[in-house]
């Protein structure tokens, strides 16, 4: 790294990688630290562009700063789990991150017209589906408040769509609540499009189709070693390498939203270089603090090992 790039990292506020204490604990700390950061800075990006009505009056650049925003506010909730060692709570939010990281960079730099047209279509389909299941709770509930606010929500969000239907026509199976073309129809297939799928799960998004408190969810996520691995392994360990990643994958994601928005015909953000080589930093950062942060450690692990042995020796002498 040059001693500009040092200087810039500085200057952004990030911590000094060769000053953190060799420990879980310090790393955590610093993580912890360029994580605020890097959210600072999204929230400006959201903040900077969810005001420009001529942008927002898109659909198209609606749904993606949709994404954006959900992806930003997943990220920094996501980080503090982890930190804290909840390791149900960071797998939740991480699988609700890459989701929207992925679809937003999906739709950016792979969709054309059609494909989002069906992305719209889906949700109006689903919408219908929802709707359904809905009312037939409020026949065994008929006062139910939150039924019908959400039967309420439903209908608004179907007849909003219905008045585009010129814009964002059906596609040929409305029924199918897909909106991807056949062989990109997950997150993991369009994660591997873009080359973001290393956060993804598919194995437990199958383990998770299992009825919530059944026998099968029970064993194949909480008893097994499905489990075991999923949840229990590495545990009382921070997962720096997973920290390192979401930060990555909303670096991307967030280089492609900018990309998008700068090419827009009425838009011109202002500095946006300076704004790329900050998303270049935080990069840079997460990735050498990674780095730094697995050999010393292992290091420091085993000078610890070895005193320990010492002592009991001496005890014992």
């Amino acid at each position: 790294m040059s001693k500009n790039l040092l200087f810039n990292q500085g200057q952004l506020g990030l911590p000094n990688i060769g000053s953190i204490e060799r420990s879980e604990q310090a790393f955590a700390d610093a993580f912890l630290s360029a994580a605020k950061i890097l959210c600072k800075h999204l929230t400006q990006i959201t903040s900077a562009i969810e005001v420009i009505e001529d942008f927002t009056s898109e659909p198209f650049n609606l749904a993606i700063l949709g994404l954006f925003s959900k992806m930003r506010c997943n990220y920094y909730s996501y980080v503090l789990l982890e930190i804290h060692h909840d390791q149900l709570g960071s797998q939740f939010l991480i699988e609700h991150l890459c989701e929207a990281a992925i679809t937003l960079t999906y739709l950016v730099e792979e969709a054309d017209r059609s494909i989002f047209s069906e992305y719209i279509s889906a949700s109006e389909c689903q919408a219908h589906s929802l709707l359904n299941d809905v009312k037939e709770q409020l026949q065994k509930f008929p006062t139910h408040s939150e039924l019908l606010i959400l039967r309420e929500k439903l209908n608004t969000f179907i007849t909003k769509q219905q008045n585009h239907t010129t814009e964002f026509s059906l596609g040929p199976n409305p029924e199918v609540c897909l909106w991807e073309p056949q062989g990109a129809e997950t997150t993991a297939k369009r994660g591997a499009i873009v080359g973001l799928n290393f956060l993804t799960n598919p194995a437990r998004q199958i383990a998770l189709r299992a009825v919530p408190a059944s026998w099968l969810d029970l064993q194949l996520n909480y008893v097994s070693s499905f489990a075991k691995i999923s949840f229990i392994k590495g545990q009382s360990e921070i997962n720096f390498r997973y920290l390192r990643d979401a930060a990555h994958i909303c670096l991307h994601a967030t280089q492609s939203f900018l990309e998008e928005v700068d090419q827009h015909q009425n838009i011109k953000l202002h500095n946006i270089e300076h704004q790329q080589q900050i998303l270049n930093m935080l990069y840079e950062w997460f990735y050498n603090a990674h780095q730094c942060y697995q050999l010393p450690c292992c290091a420091t692990a085993h000078e610890q090992r070895d005193n320990r042995i010492k002592q009991y020796k001496g005890r014992h002498e």
